[in-house]
């Protein structure tokens, strides 16, 4: 895992991917700084790491768009299936690799609150705390971009996949204050999203007998409910999609609460993507 780990913070900074991710983090974090802390005369920085989860959308799609399928296009993923390691220990390595990355612009900014101390009145827990958070964040979304990457041999649709997931996560609170709380709609919709997982199952695994097993036990009960009960989806699928509101998490951060579980779920949500990219590599090494 270690020589996949070193091999890949290698590549990153040999190809100057590395470089101008961390440049492009670190002149969006000043120009939000200057905006929130210098312009408005804010002491929230807080504010400023808030705001920039914007930036995410388009960061981390363009940094993980090659970590496997460049791999595969290349033909060099032989390679690391032929290395004394498991395709966990592989992934972890990438994974840490991006993280890494990642967390560079993270640490300089750190410095922005304390030199702030100089000049007034900073919340260092509540500011240190949110960038805590907006790491999180970009592990999340780091392994959101990995799984979509281990899907093709395409960089460009690696990126436009894991674009296309993350803005969703992003839009979610907005849309979901719009979407009807009847019954009938959250039956419709919950069966498109069991219909659509059965899909991405077979995606993955390439086998018919387990993503129609999926789609029975998830449909059969989620019938039986609605036609029994329908009480109970009232409302159900607005509180369903704010469970996947990623962005929405380090609200509770700059606003000076440190939310334990936001974090469990930032590390639950990765692990996750992480389970779901060794599982579609690792389909791909035995064809």
């Amino acid at each position: 895992m270690i020589s996949v780990y070193k091999k890949e913070l290698r590549l990153y900074f040999s190809t100057f991917t590395g470089y101008l991710f961390v440049a492009f983090m670190l002149l969006c974090g000043g120009i939000f700084t200057s905006f929130v802390n210098l312009v408005y005369y804010s002491p929230n920085f807080e504010y400023a790491v808030r705001n920039m989860s914007f930036v995410l959308l388009i960061c981390i799609p363009l940094l993980t768009m090659r970590i496997f399928a460049d791999e595969k296009k290349q033909r060099t993923e032989q390679l690391l299936y032929m290395l004394p390691v498991s395709l966990s220990e592989v992934t972890a390595g990438k994974f840490l690799a991006l993280a890494t990355v990642t967390a560079i612009p993270v640490i300089v900014m750190a410095v922005y609150p304390i030199v702030f101390t100089h000049y007034g009145i900073v919340n260092l827990k509540t500011s240190f705390s949110t960038l805590f958070a907006f790491f999180l964040l970009e592990c999340t979304l780091c392994s959101i971009g990995m799984f979509a990457s281990s899907l093709t041999d395409n960089q460009l649709i690696a990126a436009i996949i894991s674009f296309g997931i993350i803005l969703l996560c992003y839009m979610i609170p907005s849309v979901s204050q719009n979407l009807s709380t009847s019954a009938s709609f959250a039956f419709k919709a919950f069966s498109f999203i069991v219909f659509l997982a059965a899909v991405i199952v077979f995606a993955v695994t390439k086998q018919m007998p387990v993503p129609v097993i999926i789609f029975a036990v998830l449909e059969i009960p989620l019938a039986a409910v609605y036609f029994k009960n329908p009480s109970l989806l009232t409302g159900a699928l607005t509180t369903f999609a704010n469970c996947f509101a990623l962005f929405d998490k380090i609200n509770t951060f700059a606003d000076g609460i440190f939310d334990i579980t936001a974090v469990i779920y930032y590390i639950s949500v990765t692990l996750i993507f992480l389970c779901f990219t060794v599982q579609s590599e690792s389909k791909r090494r035995w064809r």
